[in-house]
């Protein structure tokens, strides 16, 4: 019992943390601003680490990140972080209708905005090749190919 006591502990101490860092982190200040939104909102954020078989989600305002995030480089739980708390900002305004599917997944301007924010902090904190290297990975998960991956590309790498 003890054991789980300082585990869950220890993952409330990662998700202040998280949310400190975040706040200071340019592409997510530029958001809040753009929704007129103090960035101290996500103190009322729930996030969780979880089992997921995504790398995270958002729902009805709540973060809920995949477990094997916390094995990863803290860029990488940061980033995600970013991602789902750009959807936190749609969703109370309204902008989200539901689920997107997979096949359109890419092309959903909500999902294309947080990318956006996500890859925007990467840039600051990554190299050149890293981002390279993701966008390659996701356009791969979501079966992007020819003309249509450039064009998702240059999309995503707009605010970098």
């Amino acid at each position: 019992m003890e054991i789980e006591k300082r585990k869950n502990e220890k993952i409330i101490s990662i998700i202040e943390k998280m949310k400190n860092e975040i706040k200071k982190e340019p592409s997510f200040l530029e958001k809040c601003k753009e929704y007129k939104k103090d960035p101290n909102f996500i103190d009322e954020v729930k996030i969780t680490f979880e089992p997921l078989d995504v790398s995270a989600k958002t729902i009805d305002g709540r973060v809920i990140l995949n477990e094997n995030l916390l094995k990863t480089d803290w860029v990488d739980i940061i980033r995600y972080g970013i991602h789902e708390l750009i959807h936190c900002l749609q969703q109370a305004e309204g902008l989200v209708n539901g689920k997107v599917e997979k096949k359109d997944y890419l092309d959903d301007e909500n999902e294309q905005e947080a990318f956006q924010a996500q890859i925007s902090y990467m840039s600051d904190h990554e190299d050149p090749e890293e981002i390279q290297q993701y966008l390659e990975q996701l356009l791969d998960h979501h079966n992007i190919q020819g003309k249509e991956r450039e064009e998702k590309k240059k999309k995503l790498l707009e605010d970098v």
